[in-house]
Parts: C-alpha cells; structure tokens; sequence
C-alpha cells in the first residue's frame, strides 16, 4: 500500500514532467509575455471588469442597454483581436486538454475495477 509520502512524491514526480511537456511550456511561456504585455493586461482587464458590470446589473434587475452591449462587443473585438492573449488561450486550452486526460488517466487507476457480480440492489 503506497504511503501519502509515496503519492505526493509521484505528484511532484508528474507536475515536473508536466513542467517540461511542450503544452506546460508552451503555457509558461503564454504567461509570462502576457505578464510583460501591458496591452494583453488592460484588455483582459477591461473586457472582465465590463462583464463583471453588466453581471451587476442582470443581478439587479437592471436593462442592458445598446450601448453596454455595443460596448461589450468592441471589448470582445478587442480581446479576439490581441495576439498575446490568443495564444494564451490556446495554451491554456491545450494545457486544460492534458489536465483532463492525467485526471482521466488517475481516475482509471484509481476506481475500482469490476469485481464479481454485485447482487441486484432491492431499490432499483
């Protein structure tokens, strides 16, 4: 039976091969240009500010007007239009991708496998 040492031994053992994986990479390096970009920064910034306000008012009972939709959309223009955070998506897309298939690939190992035949439950 592995020990909790053991197991936060693999963990770091898989977040270091994770690190040197092109998708953790490719993400680290997304990161840190968008930590050097101030423009990605105030987009980002903005557009998420401006969502956050128009959450407030649906919250409130509020009408979103034309001209905050029409304002959301330019933020959202200007957010699909920033070259720093696309790749940034893309890396953190990519990189959710294979956090998806460790944890798939976790669960297989970890959930117990079919055992003999389970009686039928009286309730189903």
């Amino acid at each position: 039976m592995a020990t909790k040492t053991e197991i936060l031994d693999a963990a770091k053992a898989l977040g270091e091969l994770i690190a040197k994986n092109p998708v953790g990479a490719k993400l680290e390096d997304a990161i840190s240009q968008l930590q050097n970009d101030i423009d990605a920064q105030r987009v980002m910034t903005d557009y998420q500010r401006y969502l956050q306000t128009i959450g407030e008012k649906e919250a409130q009972g509020q009408p979103i007007e034309v001209a905050d939709k029409q304002k959301l959309q330019a933020l959202q223009q200007a957010v699909v239009h920033n070259l720093i955070l696309q790749q940034f998506q893309v890396a953190q897309m990519d990189y959710l991708d294979l956090m998806r298939e460790v944890d798939g690939a976790i669960g297989q190992q970890a959930a117990p496998g079919p055992g003999p035949a389970q009686p039928a439950s009286p309730l189903s």
